[in-house]
């Protein structure tokens, strides 16, 4: 469907030349109107977005990074997946009985939480800002060990044993 937009006065005698008794005259065709090319204006350059949490470069390991996987650790009897940010970020899935393929299940069976880490020495605090609910989980870790043999994240068991997260 093709528009056109008439001016004003083109309008109002094509109105009256309806309204006139007597022989008409076709209305003359309006001159297409010209209309100069629009520019945006320039906009200054915004600032990238800041966040609260200390970036992971602050607390010097980037060997952090990433995700991490650890099988049950008692009294914890599922597997939990870690994932550290460049942000200070974290996200965890606790996979307390995820849903089998193939079937319709009322809950996924993922408990799934999200915060912020800071690595300091031989210790990092978890700071949980989201979690899912869920049946069966454990309570999630305030802190984690850094095992130091290794340099990975570990939890530490009902024993006292470091259960240590793998990549």
């Amino acid at each position: 469907m093709r528009t056109s937009r008439l001016p004003l006065a083109a309008l109002l005698t094509s109105l009256a030349a309806c309204t006139v008794n007597g022989p008409r005259e076709p209305a003359p065709e309006p001159a297409p109107t010209a209309t100069a090319p629009t520019t945006a204006a320039p906009t200054a350059p915004t600032a990238p977005p800041t966040s609260s949490a200390p970036p992971a470069q602050a607390s010097g390991d980037e060997a952090l990074l990433g995700s991490w996987t650890s099988a049950a650790c008692a009294p914890r009897k599922y597997e939990r997946v870690l994932s550290f940010g460049k942000d200070g970020s974290f996200t965890a899935e606790d996979r307390v009985s995820p849903c089998p393929p193939k079937v319709a299940c009322v809950w996924s069976g993922i408990v799934h939480h999200k915060g912020t880490f800071k690595r300091s020495g031989g210790t990092i605090a978890l700071s949980v800002a989201e979690a899912s609910q869920g049946r069966g989980a454990q309570p999630f870790p305030a802190t984690l060990a850094v095992d130091p043999r290794t340099g990975v994240p570990a939890e530490t068991g009902e024993d006292g044993k470091l259960c240590p997260y793998q990549r």
